[in-house]
């Protein structure tokens, strides 16, 4: 869902990630996960969707020792639980300029290659016990987003004059979305 909307919302991503797909996979059959490494621009779109609106805005930390602003917080202190904000750490204009907007080629060298830089190092949790299913979902949703772009064309609705509907973005905020 966020994936659709930001294509909604910022459709010059659409329009530079789909002649991206063609070359690569040709016109008479659907990417495939074969396909994923000589796509890069398609990564950098999953990267920027986990990004912009994690699935989890606020995530949970249980049992290790931390150091936080100066205070010992021993694992051994079952009843502590820590919580991060995650949108805070996708948000962080010094790490990415422009935060609030659907930027893809944050996560794109000067050379085309995709960079280090992975949010989902953080929005599937950073701690030893990292979500089981990240992969199944990077996966999952790499080859939505890849199917999509290369079967369809997304676009605002519109009325019976050809006039785009506007509508309201919005998120309920909270552990999850």
């Amino acid at each position: 869902m966020v994936f659709v909307w930001a294509i909604v919302l910022y459709s010059d991503v659409q329009k530079r990630a789909q002649p991206k797909i063609d070359p690569v996979v040709g016109k008479d059959q659907l990417p495939a996960f074969e396909n994923r490494a000589s796509l890069p621009y398609i990564n950098a779109v999953l990267r920027e969707t986990f990004r912009w609106q994690p699935i989890s805005p606020l995530d949970i930390l249980f049992c290790r020792d931390d150091t936080y602003d100066g205070y010992f917080i021993p694992k051994k202190v079952r009843c502590a639980i820590i919580m991060y904000n995650t949108r805070g750490i996708t948000w962080n204009e010094k790490r990415y300029p422009n935060a609030s907007r659907f930027i893809p080629e944050r996560f794109i060298d000067v050379g085309g290659a995709l960079t280090n830089d992975d949010p989902a190092q953080y929005t599937f949790d950073f701690v030893r016990r990292v979500c089981p299913g990240r992969y199944t979902a990077d996966n999952f949703v790499w080859s939505a987003i890849v199917t999509m772009l290369a079967t369809l064309d997304i676009s605002s609705v519109k009325d019976d004059q050809g006039k785009v509907i506007s509508f309201t973005r919005t998120f309920i905020t909270g552990l999850v979305r």
